[in-house]
């Protein structure tokens, strides 16, 4: 199995970066809306899901398509047991359950699209012979 090397490390900093801050706007946010408790437990759930979907999709990038595949579908998978797990640790229900699931999802959103742009990044740099 190929690691990630130093350039794709590089690389994959100004995302990571990206990912943090809009994860910390996500908890922030959060914790202005109606039910703050859930709504920090679901931005919270995303946070950590994105935490492992983009080195996932770092892993899977020197590996082709496939590699990129593989790691689109981890990142899936993290997020659907953090979802699952987290709205069940929150204990929300009712109004609360529909912002911890809107905090989730809309933070899942935003570091989804990051992710998107550092394969889109990452190829259009390989095709260009970087």
């Amino acid at each position: 199995m190929t690691q990630p090397t130093e350039h794709t490390r590089v690389a994959l900093a100004p995302y990571a970066l990206a990912s943090a801050a809009l994860c910390a706007a996500g908890l922030g946010a959060a914790s202005l809306m109606e039910h703050p408790r859930a709504a920090l437990c679901g931005a919270a759930a995303a946070a950590a899901s994105a935490l492992c979907a983009l080195p996932a999709l770092a892993v899977g990038m020197p590996h082709g398509t496939n590699g990129i595949l593989a790691g689109f579908v981890a990142g899936f998978f993290a997020r659907m047991i953090a979802v699952a797990a987290g709205l069940v640790l929150s204990g929300a229900r009712g109004p609360a359950a529909l912002a911890y699931a809107s905090s989730f999802f809309l933070l899942y959103a935003v570091t989804q699209a990051v992710e998107i742009a550092y394969v889109w990044g990452s190829s259009r740099a390989r095709r260009a012979g970087a």
